[in-house]
């Protein structure tokens, strides 16, 4: 291959790969929003929950989905350029089957929001969201050190990673209770006010 086309290949590639996990990253955290909205009084929830649900379309449809394709289109052109393929790659074809599954999972939550039948809750949804930090950083040690042997230490480093950031999640969660506990405390202390007559 053209090593200009397959350079050119390789730069649509990165760029798509950063808009994809962009719109995966942010998405989820829409989900959250919208999971945390749902629980908020009845006049809030009206509001919130269609211009969530608005922004999650657009998300998806105009920056999620056409950054796969653009990401898929251009790694095709890389392989068919740098055949015979090296065993790392089928690695990162492991970690990419994984990736595509999050993102379908991602369009099923979003559909099942905009039918307001998800019940997941926002701390759910935090771990779900760690699914694709954990796969990024396996793509991209993968992709970057080119060997098999490097893809096991990326599978060893990816639950090391899950790991930390579950307890990471746990521990922010219970700080956040003690947070509002201690705040929901010290306003049923405070004295009212009453005016003069």
């Amino acid at each position: 291959m053209d090593p200009t086309l397959y350079a050119t290949a390789k730069a649509v590639h990165i760029v798509g790969f950063i808009s994809w996990f962009a719109g995966l990253f942010y998405i989820v955290r829409l989900f959250i929003y919208h999971a945390e909205a749902s629980e908020r009084p009845p006049a809030e929830r009206d509001i919130l929950l269609p211009q969530l649900e608005l922004m999650a379309g657009r998300l998806w449809k105009i920056i999620t989905v056409p950054a796969m394709v653009l990401t898929f289109a251009a790694g095709l052109t890389m392989v068919v350029g740098a055949w015979p393929l090296g065993p790392w790659l089928h690695w990162k074809f492991v970690w990419l089957a994984m990736l595509l599954v999050y993102h379908h999972g991602c369009g099923v939550i979003r559909k099942r929001q905009l039918a307001r039948t998800f019940t997941w809750t926002s701390s759910r949804l935090r771990g779900f969201n760690e699914i694709a930090t954990m796969l990024m950083v396996a793509i991209v040690f993968t992709a970057v050190f080119k060997s098999a042997m490097t893809a096991a230490y990326g599978v060893i480093g990816m639950l090391g990673l899950g790991v930390s950031l579950m307890m990471g999640i746990r521990a922010y969660r219970k700080v956040r209770e003690r947070a509002d506990a201690e705040v929901s405390s010290a306003t049923a202390e405070r004295p009212i006010s009453r005016s003069a007559p």
